[in-house]
């Protein structure tokens, strides 16, 4: 035994060194890399977030290196294969992240796919679809330091950033802020070619006040950058020019803001709207039309846009703290196309509505007073009609209270009815909208599950 324990001294003696004794924290760093570096190795295939792990081991890596070097032990030709050695597990640790690397590229990819086969899917049953478009930073807000708490982690997930952590939202497809109106357009279009294949199609803004819904469907001031509306306009008839030899069409329309809880034709003059009775009906097949509503035919997209600018002449707007040109009343804009067919004459008919709502706003936050806080308690209750009947849709209920207001009663074709629908959820990226932001989420969360039968 005695013999033993002096062979072992000698042997630590030519190991470390006369005049240095073994750094058993460097020993048990080492022993722990190599048995972390297997462990992960191992375990890398069954998980994706192997991130902080390889972080924390290359740290491991580079401190073990430099308490070597510290204490000389790499001076030494024994100690030439621990540099071998830790060269090896450098080597090592690059191969998992380069495998981590690839997996998280795998996932992402396989993520993707399987929300866009999902959304098909959905689309099929009759799901009405919910696109979320995300503005810019506002110059205002930029000016305040305002932080952004909204970021798209795909085409089909957002993710928003609350106090109690991040909420991962997923719709049919996310537009960020970078996003042309072109490209929003182009994602919507299909549904123009519903409408005049004959189907009952319906495509609505909804979002907060100052969240970009009207930049969205109407577009700007100038018109360099044209929204969903006046893009319709033209497609219809690009689509119109196409099948002329096939089929002989018919396009006429009307237009509708719901002011204050009162339905006004914005084809006639205030006065005349204002003495004007307006009625809202559903036919035999539930398609919802307006008695009383001037209706006027346009033959060309020009004719269409002409009439669209007269009626945007007539419809109340004014300006609040959150929103320059804030909307003051929903906007409902009816397009009935007339098609027959000039082989074997039959006729179909199809209707697009195209709906800009108003913003909900909080009087402290809008700063409005007088007729504003009027017609905001008005936008509010409409809103809030509108909410509970996406409620008792999403649950599936017996009882859907359509006729709470004329906003749900106007849009009862195209919640719940036979209209091919689709949503433009706009939201700010603003840390000082977050309320709205997150209510705006949910509300369209619930709007995707409900199912439509569409015709």
């Amino acid at each position: 035994m005695r013999n033993k324990r002096m062979h072992s001294r000698k042997w630590q003696s030519h190991r470390w060194g006369t005049n240095h004794r073994p750094d058993y924290g460097i020993m048990r760093s080492y022993r722990w890399l190599w048995s972390a570096s297997e462990q992960g190795l191992n375990q890398l295939s069954l998980t994706d977030t192997t991130e902080a792990w390889t972080a924390e081991l290359d740290e491991r890596v580079r401190k073990f290196e430099e308490d070597f070097r510290k204490n000389g032990f790499l001076d030494s030709e024994t100690d030439k294969s621990v540099g071998q050695q830790l060269l090896l597990l450098q080597t090592e640790l690059k191969q998992i992240k380069d495998e981590n690397k690839k997996i998280i590229e795998n996932y992402t990819a396989e993520r993707t796919l399987r929300k866009k086969y999902y959304n098909m899917v959905e689309d099929m049953k009759g799901k009405i679809r919910v696109f979320c478009r995300i503005r810019p930073l506002t110059r205002a807000e930029q000016a305040k330091r305002y932080h952004i708490i909204v970021a798209c982690l795909d085409d089909y997930s957002v993710i928003l950033e609350t106090p109690r952590g991040p909420r991962e939202f997923q719709f049919d497809k996310i537009f960020n802020p970078e996003c042309t109106q072109e490209e929003v357009f182009t994602e919507s279009s299909g549904l123009i070619q519903c409408a005049i294949d004959g189907f009952n199609v319906c495509i609505f803004a909804y979002g907060h006040t100052g969240s970009g819904k009207t930049f969205t469907m109407v577009g700007d001031r100038d018109r360099r950058n044209p929204g969903i509306i006046p893009r319709t306009f033209t497609k219809i008839f690009e689509i119109i020019q196409d099948n002329e030899s096939k089929f002989e069409f018919k396009v006429s329309a009307y237009m509708l803001e719901l002011y204050n809880e009162r339905l006004q034709d914005l084809f006639v003059t205030p006065t005349e709207a204002f003495s004007k009775r307006i009625e809202i009906k559903r036919d035999r097949k539930g398609l919802v039309f307006v008695q009383g509503a001037e209706t006027k035919e346009a033959a060309s997209s020009g004719e269409l846009f002409a009439l669209f600018e007269q009626g945007c002449a007539n419809r109340h707007i004014a300006a609040t703290k959150m929103n320059v040109e804030s909307s003051r009343s929903h906007l409902i804009v009816g397009i009935m196309i007339e098609s027959r067919n000039l082989t074997n004459g039959s006729v179909s008919f199809g209707k697009l509505s195209l709906v800009d709502l108003a913003g909900s706003e909080r009087a402290a936050k809008t700063g409005a007073k007088d007729d504003q806080l009027k017609e905001a308690n008005s936008i509010n209750k409409s809103l809030s009609a509108l909410g509970d009947v996406i409620s008792a849709l999403s649950v599936e209920q017996p009882h859907v209270p359509y006729r709470n207001n004329k906003l749900t009663q106007l849009m009862q074709d195209s919640l719940g009815g036979n209209a091919k629908t689709l949503m433009f959820l706009n939201i700010s990226p603003s840390d000082c909208n977050l309320d709205e932001t997150l209510t705006s989420l949910i509300y369209a969360t619930r709007v995707k599950a409900i199912t439509n039968n569409a015709q």
